[in-house]
């Protein structure tokens, strides 16, 4: 075998079963125990940026369609700019998971944190932060910002997958000032570009400040930084986007 190309989703990969080559719908065994992971992180980030981008579209249309009194044209513009932002919300929420899940099979987790775990059913975020916390060697400091964020960032995910404890009478929109579904307060674009920057920051501050123990995890962590570093230049991110400002969590 000659070798495998490398796209620039792949890096290096760190240990957790046995490597394979895929070719076409085939799959055989490496002959090297040298191998590939395809890191989704950097991908999802992308997907995050891209939709937010659509999302920013959809709120200028927004704008002008309720400058006009055709009330299907009002809907339409508040459904297209929900569906853009709900995705650019979602995308960001699974970078940080899918970057949690890579170096989560190298952090060794003492049982009686996990069987505590279980018995409070602690949060998935709060997991989350301390297992990056340990595989990142982060600081006190960073590893509070960290699971702030991250309780932040989840409610918005939570929401979107399981909306059932949410009110079903109308809630005022912070720009248009009228009643509507919660789902056009919570999801609309000035939202999504929160999320997605705090997200996008929140990742490249963690790889900047953090010192791992690990050979893998340092490993992984430099090839990811080079990906994700490139990103904050972003257009979505470009004059149009507003200044900062807190999370409507109405």
């Amino acid at each position: 075998m000659n070798g495998v190309p490398i796209y620039r989703e792949m890096t290096a990969g760190m240990s957790g079963g046995s490597p394979a080559i895929l070719l076409g719908e085939a799959a055989m065994p490496a002959t090297s125990t040298s191998y590939v992971h395809f890191d989704v992180c950097p991908t999802w980030l992308e997907l995050a940026i891209r939709h937010l981008s659509d999302a920013q579209v959809a709120q200028a249309a927004r704008v002008e369609a309720w400058k006009g009194a055709d009330e299907n044209a009002r809907a339409g513009a508040l459904q297209w700019e929900f569906e853009a932002s709900m995705q650019a919300i979602v995308a960001a929420a699974t970078a940080i998971d899918a970057l949690y899940a890579a170096v989560r099979p190298q952090v060794k987790l003492p049982q009686l944190l996990v069987d505590k775990w279980l018995e409070k059913r602690t949060p998935r975020h709060i997991q989350m932060s301390e297992v990056l916390r340990r595989a990142l060697s982060l600081r006190p400091r960073a590893a509070s910002a960290l699971r702030q964020n991250l309780g932040e960032i989840s409610r918005f995910r939570i929401l979107a997958v399981d909306p059932s404890g949410m009110t079903d009478a109308p809630i005022l929109h912070p720009e248009l000032r009228v009643g509507v579904e919660w789902r056009f307060a919570y999801f609309r674009c000035d939202n999504a570009r929160l999320i997605v920057k705090v997200t996008l920051r929140l990742i490249l501050e963690l790889l900047a400040s953090s010192k791992p123990q690990d050979a893998e995890v340092q490993a992984y962590r430099d090839t990811l930084w080079s990906r994700v570093e490139a990103l904050q230049h972003s257009n979505a991110f470009g004059p149009q986007a507003r200044r900062e400002q807190r999370l409507s969590m109405l």
